[in-house]
């Protein structure tokens, strides 16, 4: 069976809707920066993660220099993925996180595939990302979509956005 995955830009809503995924399918740290109280998805936690991930919603202008993208599978709220200005000119900065029913499913790499067809859009040339050695289902999508990887005490990808990427710059 074929999945239908897309990139949504999430709104006030969609931010909510994935809260509520999140809430289901993972632990809050797995989401957003620690902090510290009570584990789970306290009022607290719920609260932190909308004051997180809310100044995202302006995007590449905003205060957060981010835009964020909801990950849908099958029309379902699956995970989500951003791309972040970085210091450097034409670069972007990516992360995602799935939930956990939503993981293995081919989800993750058609995510960031968008995402640097998104990125070429925007006239980016390269898109980077860390994570950590442990983190091999990243580590295999971001060697997939040809990233160049440097290890050490977490893993540095840079993915170079070339003419696959950039077809669809004159439409």
């Amino acid at each position: 069976m074929t999945r239908q995955i897309q990139l949504l830009r999430l709104d006030q809503q969609s931010l909510r809707e994935l809260l509520a995924m999140a809430i289901d399918e993972a632990d809050p740290d797995e989401t957003m920066p620690p902090m510290v109280g009570a584990p789970g998805w306290t009022p607290m936690r719920q609260a932190a993660f909308i004051g997180f991930f809310e100044p995202m919603l302006a995007g590449l202008q905003g205060p957060k220099r981010t835009v964020l993208y909801g990950i849908k599978v099958d029309g379902l709220m699956a995970g989500f993925i951003r791309m972040s200005l970085t210091d450097r000119p034409g670069v972007v900065e990516t992360g995602m996180w799935m939930g956990r029913t939503w993981r293995g499913l081919g989800a993750g790499k058609a995510a960031l595939t968008e995402l640097l067809h998104e990125a070429a859009r925007n006239r980016i040339h390269t898109v980077v990302a860390d994570t950590t050695p442990e983190n091999k289902a990243a580590i295999g999508v971001l060697r997939k979509l040809g990233a160049t990887i440097r290890e050490s005490d977490k893993i540095y990808a840079e993915i170079s956005i070339g003419p696959a990427y950039a077809g669809d710059l004159d439409k």
